[in-house]
């Protein structure tokens, strides 16, 4: 396959993809009509639409209450900043008592 023979992959924003479903189902406009006017399938159209829905419902469940869980990588990855920390801590402390001379 030659490069002139190549289609090349187009990329539609968001905005764009919401604009055309909402002239689909708000404008009346018929959904060939739409597909023919952004220049896309109708089975494209179709993919976008059922993102849509799945997302807004998604954002209306909302989210449940009280904390977050933590994964136990997480768990591992925070009791280890906590120990850096404290291994900080510690060589401050050395550091500041070897300035004021503990060092003789």
């Amino acid at each position: 396959m030659t490069d002139s023979t190549k289609q090349q992959r187009r990329r539609f924003t968001a905005e764009m993809k919401l604009k055309a479903i909402q002239e689909a189902r708000q404008g009346g406009a018929p959904v060939r009509q739409v597909c023919e006017q952004y220049d896309i399938r109708p089975s494209q159209f179709y993919q976008w639409e059922r993102k849509a829905e799945q997302a807004a419902l998604e954002a209306l469940r909302g989210q449940k209450r009280g904390r977050k869980r933590v994964s136990p990588r997480e768990e591992q990855l925070l009791a280890e900043i906590e120990h850096l920390w404290e291994v900080i801590a510690e060589l401050n402390k050395e550091n500041l008592a070897l300035k004021k001379g503990g060092w003789r």
